[in-house]
């Protein structure tokens, strides 16, 4: 098991955002968060990250008691991709791949270069390696994100809704590219409102909605036979 989370909750001020969530994410699972906007999705996902702290509960990683302290010891461990890239403007394209995995010694700058243009000439974007993010598309940056966390071999990847701020053509790219990445030993945690690719990637899909998970199953139940009411009016709002 990688994740364990018991009644966990997370608000602000007076407001939850989360409520009450118990869950358990195996190795390897490839997992696939959908519903409605301010559902808590990516406040889920941050506090995975340790980017918020719980307000009552607790997360587990890897039988580690997750909080904002214990950063150092799952660096790297746990990867995220944002849907605004956050790449590093004043940086090219692969000194943004490989800062992280030199600074924190996965590997020596040669070796990091190395494994990099492998894994450029692989997205396609071999000849780039010297642009800065402004010479980039949406599509290439979002791959170089992508690309740029699995050079710290992370146990899990975090991607939060990756195609939201794409158009069509760039989607279907980094979607390939997730797709690609999903047949790796590796756990994977998405958030997207993009429900064909959820069908054919997900080996679990989790429903939220205001801050709960109301249904967690298979594809093939949750998209096919949705229990909840509020399920299938959020299915038939996506068609």
């Amino acid at each position: 098991m990688i994740y364990k989370i018991k009644a966990m909750s997370k608000k602000y001020g007076k407001k939850y955002v989360l409520k009450n969530i118990n869950l358990e994410i195996e190795k390897n699972e490839k997992v696939v968060i959908i519903g409605p906007s301010g559902s808590g999705k990516s406040t889920f996902l941050r506090c995975l990250n340790t980017l918020e702290d719980v307000s009552s509960g607790a997360v587990y990683f890897n039988d580690l008691k997750l909080n904002k302290h214990f950063y150092k010891k799952i660096q790297g461990k746990i990867g995220m991709v944002f849907q605004s890239f956050q790449l590093f403007d004043n940086m090219t394209v692969l000194e943004n791949i490989t800062l992280a995995p030199v600074l924190n010694k996965v590997m020596s700058k040669e070796e990091a270069k190395s494994v990099a243009r492998m894994y450029l000439k692989q997205i396609h974007l071999k000849g780039k390696e010297d642009f800065y993010p402004r010479d980039l598309s949406g599509g290439e940056k979002q791959r170089v994100a992508i690309i740029r966390t699995l050079m710290m071999n992370p146990d899990v990847i975090l991607f939060d809704e990756p195609t939201s701020a794409l158009d069509p053509e760039m989607t279907n790219e980094v979607l390939m590219l997730i797709t690609e990445v999903s047949k790796k030993n590796i756990t994977m945690i998405i958030v997207t409102h993009e429900i064909d690719f959820a069908k054919n990637i997900a080996t679990r899909v989790l429903f939220m909605d205001r801050g709960r998970i109301v249904e967690d199953d298979c594809p093939e139940k949750i998209f096919n036979h949705p229990k909840s009411i509020r399920l299938q009016q959020f299915l038939n709002s996506r068609n």
